[in-house]
């Protein structure tokens, strides 16, 4: 025979009681999966040799990712993510803290420019928590440890995939870190046997979670940019600004 185990008082086993408990550990503990979320599929970004590095196929949903770049490579390798996955008919946001990318310098993610650090940090939560973006990127932006933790409740709500650039990654579930390798980069001859343009980037990329450490080096096609002229006002400088 065996003894049943006791149940909780009613008063104990109230909706209230279970979201407040629910909310506290999501706080205190952002790196922990719920059960019922083991089944979220991942957000494969459609860059094949980027998804593979993931766990699982792709980024994860309802959960912080990382990425650091001491050596370049982040930007160049999620602008590809973005784009394969705009061409697969999902939302993506990318918040501009620095406010380094043009307004209107190519068709791709929605681009949030705030005027300072507070509101790109702000801005993200909004869009994290909305739901409505497959992935929201944050760059140019370091948040504090509450920043993090308030950026991890949102995601968590909203169930997309989001990845910020910053040294920070306690709250992270996925840390990825990248730099280009100079010597792996092609580039175009010119006419009379001189280097004219680069063709492709080699980026290193390395991604960490818990269990899990991968590392690829993937070959980036070069997108060229037209110089900023002084009589053409509607071209973005090189810091994205328009004067």
């Amino acid at each position: 025979m065996t003894a049943a185990a006791p149940l909780l008082p009613a008063s104990n086993r109230s909706p209230e009681r279970s979201s407040a408990l629910r909310n506290l550990l999501v706080e205190r503990f952002p790196n922990a999966v719920l059960v019922p979320e083991r089944a979220t599929p991942p957000l494969a970004t459609g860059c094949q040799a980027f998804d593979q590095l993931l766990p699982n196929g792709g980024l994860p949903r309802g959960r912080m990712v990382t990425w650091t770049s001491p050596e370049g490579g982040a930007t160049a390798m999620l602008r590809a993510a973005c784009m394969g996955l705009l061409d697969m008919g999902h939302r993506v946001a990318w918040v501009d803290g620095a406010r380094t990318i043009g307004p209107s310098g190519y068709d791709g993610p929605l681009i949030v420019r705030p005027a300072e650090s507070a509101l790109a940090l702000r801005s993200a939560e909004i869009l994290l928590r909305s739901g409505g973006f497959a992935l929201v990127v944050l760059t140019g932006c370091d948040p504090e440890h509450q920043g993090m933790l308030r950026l991890s409740r949102m995601v968590h709500e909203g169930q997309g995939a989001f990845v910020a650039l910053t040294e920070r990654s306690l709250t992270a579930t996925v840390r990825v870190t990248s730099r280009f390798l100079l010597d792996r980069f092609r580039w175009a001859i010119g006419p009379f046997g001189d280097v004219a343009a680069v063709e492709t980037v080699a980026v290193e990329i390395t991604v960490k979670a818990s269990g899990w450490s991968r590392s690829a080096i993937i070959n980036l096609p070069a997108l060229s940019h037209e110089l900023r002229l002084s009589v053409e006002p509607g071209l973005a400088d090189r810091r994205g600004t328009l004067d």
